[in-house]
């Protein structure tokens, strides 16, 4: 069944409210409108993972970054076609799922390779927009036909060794230490190294060192679509793709100044969201982030989602209810850093790389009871260096209009492991009720205005579509 008829009938929609995927759109639409139905469905389906890890997948890392990437370009496209191809920027990120698919902490390991995607995505995206770039290339090239030589001072020295060496084989059963202080011999310098010197006689060498610095601003910018595969080997990989744009970044700024005082967008009529969090229950998992999405009345919502693993013993009753409410605290938590970096992200990235060769020959004289020998020895070494280091950081004070909208446990379909979830939305209309109860107003005075919520009707796939940004 086509994936937006399916969300269509679990959300009670009839097939008239849905565009087809594979079927050509109808004139009145823009070009890119079969990438705008895309976005009304999750970012991905229990059923699609499913089927996915079915197949038989080689390599997890190698198609999630394939899929990403394929998303990425036919997004670009949809923007080039609609005049806007240089005011919107993507990137995507990937990571590995650090356990087993039978680790009981695998759930956990998941939510870090999401938040790792994410990073990596956001790293990219500062890299695009603000960059500082030094290189620096060293290259040396010595050579010396002068062999090595021990100086008499050496050579007296070695002497003196060998004399110690006879005194000590005397006393070779006792404590070496004690006799060798005994007889005036300083332990350290009887370690010392054997009669022998080592010379550079040729090197020839070359490195770059390349250093790329990165800071800025980067609010507004949303995870749009996600991907997750486990391979045939259980390697469990997932992608982020990253959006934004100067509108995007206009509209959650107006939204967080507005105080509530928001129009509908009639044309942008949407979902009800209690309806399409409970219809969606089992594909909650494969949200994350913040998503700009509307209501059946056309009001903007931002619906940020986080989720926690629970690595209790599936017998012990007690641990798994205890690990459930912790990890409800942590999935929480993350919602809400979520909207905190929608609204205001600051980050930066700190990149050095260095790579070279180095050819050396050297030469080591040592001495031995016949005289003195020579052996010389060329070797070749390849050095490369990565270092990089980035941070993010978020501030947003005095938030109102906040809610849980659903808390949510399933099990992954392809490990077994609960995962934990949970939803806040921020509503206008909730934010104008909320200053309105502790304004210690009521609903209907002047200067009060009270929430009205969602009714129940039919949902169209409006979410996240390309002309949000």
């Amino acid at each position: 069944m086509n994936k937006h008829l399916y969300w269509a009938a679990l959300l009670g929609l009839s097939s008239a409210c849905v565009v087809a995927h594979e079927g050509p759109a109808p004139a009145s639409l823009p070009q890119p409108a079969a990438v705008i139905v895309d976005e009304a469905a999750p970012a991905q389906t229990e059923i699609e993972i499913v089927k996915a890890a079915e197949r038989g997948i080689d390599n997890a890392h190698q198609h999630v970054r394939e899929q990403a990437d394929k998303y990425v370009r036919a997004r670009k496209a949809a923007y080039r076609r609609q005049g806007r191809g240089q005011q919107v920027f993507l990137q995507f990120g990937v990571a590995d799922v650090s356990r087993p698919p039978t680790s009981p902490d695998w759930a956990d390991a998941r939510s870090i390779a999401y938040l790792q995607a994410q990073t990596k995505a956001r790293e990219a995206l500062i890299k695009e927009l603000y960059i500082s770039i030094s290189s620096e290339v060293m290259r040396e090239a010595f050579k010396t036909n002068q062999q090595p030589e021990f100086t008499p001072e050496e050579l007296q020295r070695s002497g003196k060794l060998e004399a110690m060496f006879d005194k000590v084989v005397a006393v070779a059963d006792a404590s070496l230490d004690q006799k060798l202080v005994e007889l005036g011999v300083d332990p350290q310098e009887f370690n010392a190294a054997p009669p022998s010197k080592r010379k550079l006689m040729m090197r020839k060498a070359i490195s770059r060192t390349v250093n790329t610095q990165s800071r800025g601003e980067i609010g507004g910018a949303m995870i749009i679509r996600t991907f997750e595969i486990t391979d045939k080997n259980g390697n469990t990989s997932v992608a982020a793709v990253l959006s934004t744009s100067n509108k995007m970044k206009n509209v959650l700024a107006s939204l967080r100044q507005s105080k509530g005082h928001v129009q509908p967008e009639p044309e942008k009529r949407g979902i009800n969201l209690d309806n399409f969090l409970e219809s969606n229950k089992a594909n909650l998992m494969y949200e994350y982030g913040v998503k700009l999405m509307h209501d059946e009345q056309g009001y903007p919502m931002l619906v940020s989602f986080g989720m926690a693993g629970n690595d209790c013993n599936p017998v012990d009753y007690e641990e798994c209810n205890d690990n459930r409410d912790f990890a409800f605290i942590e999935a929480e938590q993350e919602a809400y850093a979520h909207i905190s970096e929608a609204y205001n992200l600051y980050g930066s990235v700190n990149t050095e790389t260095s790579k070279g060769q180095v050819r050396e020959k050297n030469a080591t004289l040592t001495k031995t009871d016949a005289g003195e020998e020579t052996l010389e020895e060329l070797t070749t070494k390849l050095l490369k260096e990565t270092r990089q280091m980035s941070k993010m950081s978020s501030s947003v004070k005095g938030l109102v209009g906040l809610q849980v909208a659903k808390r949510w446990t399933h099990k992954h379909p392809t490990s077994d492991r609960e995962i934990n979830g949970v939803v806040v939305a921020w509503h206008p209309q909730k934010e104008q009720a909320m200053r309105t109860f502790k304004a210690g107003k009521v609903p209907g005075q002047k200067g009060a205005t009270g929430y009205q919520g969602g009714g129940n009707q039919g949902a169209s796939m409006d979410m996240m579509d390309i002309s949000d940004f």
